[in-house]
């Protein structure tokens, strides 16, 4: 009577210590994934604070362009599409742009001093709130400094 008591005692314990083992293995792969998870949501952000960072250097560049052409230009908004960054397609079927950079150009110094102009530029992406990174930049330039990129 004593050995069957004593088996079933086991295999209750050995039950308890299956569910034991299981809890744990199911709570260490529940913080492996949430730290996954955090991980992957950080270099997206990253991601998105170098693209945006790239995104506002091109917007300086284009308004050294356009002003070297034309000494009366203000700035613009340029909307740029998912294919015009390359990306493989609009993800979640989101409509509009992929990002959005701001070019204002301004009288920079006294009000004698129109030779000189200052630049700013805000790129957002992308550009819907919750998940936009914003990146902003400034520089004043010498409108005789600059170069047409004609030949004389």
């Amino acid at each position: 009577m004593r050995s069957k008591h004593a088996r079933s005692n086991r295999r209750g314990l050995t039950a308890v210590a299956v569910l034991v083992c299981l809890v744990v293995v199911t709570l260490v792969s529940g913080v492996l994934l949430k730290v996954g998870l955090a991980h992957r949501d950080q270099v997206r952000s990253q991601e998105q604070r170098l693209q945006a960072e790239w995104l506002a250097q091109s917007g300086l560049d284009r308004a050294l362009v356009r002003l070297a052409a034309d000494r009366g230009y203000s700035g613009e908004t340029w909307r740029l599409t998912h294919q015009d960054l390359g990306l493989a397609g609009n993800p979640g079927g989101e409509q509009g742009p992929a990002a959005v950079v701001t070019v204002k150009v301004e009288r920079a110094g006294s009000p004698g001093a129109s030779e000189q102009k200052l630049i700013k530029v805000q790129a957002d992406y992308p550009p819907d709130l919750p998940r936009r990174s914003r990146h902003s930049t400034q520089i004043q330039v010498e409108l005789n400094s600059l170069k047409t990129g004609a030949s004389r």
